[in-house]
This record gives C-alpha cells, sequence and structure tokens, in this order.
C-alpha cells in the first residue's frame, strides 16, 4: 500500500513528467496530490501527471519511485488501471466571468450543486476571475483572486474543493449516477 511515482521521462510543454499513483485507493492518492499542491482538475482518472520538480517534492513526502512497468503492474493489480476510453479525457471551457463585480450566477451552465458550492467562495468579485469546465462526467468551478479567495463556509455533500495558496479555488463534481 504506497503511491508511487515512475521517472520523469515523458516530455511535454518543455518538462519531464512522471505519473503519481496509489495502489491502494484513489482517495490516497488525492490525499497525497493535495499535500503536493496539486490541482483536482490535473487528475487523469487513476493517476495525475506531474513534472519532475514535484517528482521530486513526492519523493521527498514518502512516494515510492518504481519502474513505470511497475507502476503500471501495481496498479491493474489494486484494480485501479482504467482502459484508454473509460480515461475522463481533456477538460473544456463551459463559462467564464471576469471581473464582473458580484459572484457570477453559474447555475445555467454547471451542475446545481456546483452553483450552490460558488456560495461558499469567498473573493473581491471585482478581480476574480471564474471558469466553469466539463469533461465526460465530470465538472468544475475555478475561483482565482490574486487578492485573496476562500471558502467561508462548508460546501455541499459530494463537491470536491482545492484551495491553492488563498489565490485558487477549485470545485469539482461528478454527474449523479456515474463512476
Amino acid at each position: 500500500m504506497a503511491v508511487l511515482v515512475d521517472k520523469a521521462v515523458w516530455p511535454w510543454r518543455g518538462a519531464h513528467w512522471a505519473h503519481l499513483v496509489s495502489d491502494e485507493s484513489i482517495a490516497e492518492l488525492h490525499e497525497f496530490a493535495d499535500r503536493l499542491g496539486l490541482r483536482r482538475m490535473s487528475f487523469q482518472g487513476d493517476h495525475y501527471d506531474v513534472p519532475e520538480s514535484v517528482r521530486d517534492r513526492a519523493l521527498e513526502l514518502g512516494a515510492e519511485p518504481v519502474r513505470g512497468c511497475d507502476l503500471v503492474r501495481r496498479l491493474r493489480g489494486a484494480g485501479l488501471r482504467l482502459a484508454a476510453p473509460e480515461r475522463p479525457g481533456v477538460w473544456e471551457e463551459v463559462g467564464r466571468w471576469t471581473d464582473i463585480g458580484f459572484r457570477p450566477d453559474v447555475g445555467s451552465v454547471l451542475l446545481p450543486v456546483l452553483a450552490t458550492a460558488l456560495e461558499a467562495v469567498d473573493a473581491d468579485w471585482a478581480t476574480a476571475r471564474t471558469v466553469a469546465f466539463r469533461r465526460r462526467f465530470e465538472w468544475a468551478l475555478v475561483v482565482e483572486d490574486n487578492s485573496a479567495v476562500s471558502l467561508a463556509r462548508e460546501v455541499p455533500v459530494g463537491v470536491d474543493i482545492r484551495v491553492h495558496d488563498d489565490r485558487l479555488v477549485e470545485l469539482l463534481a461528478v454527474e449523479r449516477g456515474v463512476w
């Protein structure tokens, strides 16, 4: 039972990337990724792609270095490996609200639970950027404000939250009946 990371050998956007997985559970993987400060939107269904610098931090936090073939073998052995058609795919932007001066009305674009969750976000709406995304069965709402953004209260059950450096909040939800 461990969080595993392979070597950063995959070139993309001028860096080399590795895969971060758990051979125990997706919950363990998300918890570890949160400790690393990874955005939840970077989750690929059964792994996170991480650049070499984040891989190094993962090792410092106790991730086990493994070869790529061992990573896949252990992921399959845990029953967590998704076939390519089962992976969630690429995020598509479905709405954007910037510097509007008030909390945006996202209800017509997102799952109702995320529209409700946005009410818990505290930001300077005159400078905040809010962006909605969708991929396969997942929805995300990102609020970013360099002056400060936070959660003022709890969000509804079923919403996954990540707060990054008091400047970005990610709210994620999966359509009911899926996964």
